[in-house]
């Protein structure tokens, strides 16, 4: 994989970019959000990154703060920009980087007592398996669909909350009847 080193000036960001920083990357899950550049207040140069390319959180790697950009945009310079140098792995090494596999690797390979961190020299001399050919395009799909299936469940997540404020608000609304 290609460690992306596209760097951009706040002033260089336009206001309606998408801006990804550590809090919107969950832990062990590779779900991603995100938040417009204008609202972000970006003060200090950013990553930038495209559809497509793996996003990991260097800063504390043990967080396992790995995913897939379904969109461009720019994100903190503690998430390392990586770019499969064979198409069609980026969800797979998205998926070996959160794997729990990985921590014994990260602890061996991190610097930093109060902000631990994987270095882009260390990161790139890591091994990531690489299926054969005729699997990869099965296992790429499969990680497709776990990442589908995850922003799926979280949007009905979001359906269910946003149903039970309005129920709760029309009840509200409705007859008021005394205790005693």
């Amino acid at each position: 994989m290609e460690i992306r080193r596209s760097t951009l000036k706040p002033e260089q960001i336009p206001d309606d970019a998408r801006y990804v920083g550590l809090e919107h990357i969950e832990s062990g899950t590779g779900t991603l959000t995100s938040e417009l550049a204008s609202a972000a207040n970006l003060r200090s140069a950013k990553n930038r990154f495209e559809t497509g390319d793996v996003l990991f959180g260097k800063l504390r790697p043990n967080l396992r703060k790995a995913a897939v950009a379904p969109f461009s945009g720019v994100c903190s310079t503690d998430i390392l920009v990586l770019r499969p140098l064979i198409p069609g792995l980026a969800h797979l090494i998205a998926l070996q980087l959160r794997s729990a596999a990985m921590l014994p690797t990260y602890e061996r390979l991190v610097a930093g007592a109060n902000l631990p961190r994987l270095s882009a020299r260390d990161l790139s001399s890591m091994e990531v398996w690489v299926p054969d050919p005729l699997a990869t395009e099965r296992l790429e799909a499969r990680a497709q669909t776990v990442s589908a299936l995850r922003s799926a469940v979280r949007q009905l997540a979001r359906d269910v909350d946003e149903l039970e404020s309005t129920l709760a608000a029309r009840l509200s609304q409705g007859i008021r009847l005394s205790v005693s």
